[in-house]
């Protein structure tokens, strides 16, 4: 697969599967044997149905998702593609269920490195910014500058 093929399938993960909320694209993108390493969350395997769970889990926390890729570079194997995600907090999940919703639009923003194989995705590296998320959520305090 060249390198602008390899950009095409990364993009369906970020337009078709989670904006678009179809989940069927993650058969068709994803290696059964497919492990993705995240740095907020343990290593994933089990795609593409595990993957089709976070989208389900995440969609239903934040609604009305809108998904923009802000840049993305491909060499050999590997796609790196920055994202912008923003979306309406309306629902809670299990892992946190203290967490109320706050109907408030939010962004989180991320970086993932997926490499791929024979046109399917077989590894994923990710890198979002959870904190920023949490700190809109209220959950975690927003730090203030120093004198601030």
């Amino acid at each position: 697969m060249s390198v602008e093929q390899n950009k095409a399938i990364v993009r369906r993960h970020y337009e078709e599967l989670w904006a678009k909320g179809n989940l069927d694209v993650a058969d068709e993108i994803y290696s059964t044997d497919c492990v993705g390493q995240y740095a907020s969350y343990p290593v994933q395997t089990g795609y593409p149905e595990s993957e089709k769970q976070t989208v389900l889990r995440d969609t239903t926390v934040i609604t009305d998702n809108r998904i923009e890729v802000v840049d993305q570079i491909g060499e050999g194997d590997k796609v790196v593609t920055r994202w912008r995600a923003r979306g309406r907090h309306t629902g809670t999940t299990d892992d946190m269920p203290h967490v109320v919703p706050t109907g408030n639009e939010v962004e989180v923003t991320g970086v993932h490195i997926h490499r791929l194989r024979d046109g399917k995705i077989v590894e994923v590296w990710a890198v979002d910014d959870l904190l920023g998320l949490m700190q809109q959520l209220g959950v975690i305090p927003s730090m203030q500058p120093a004198g601030a």
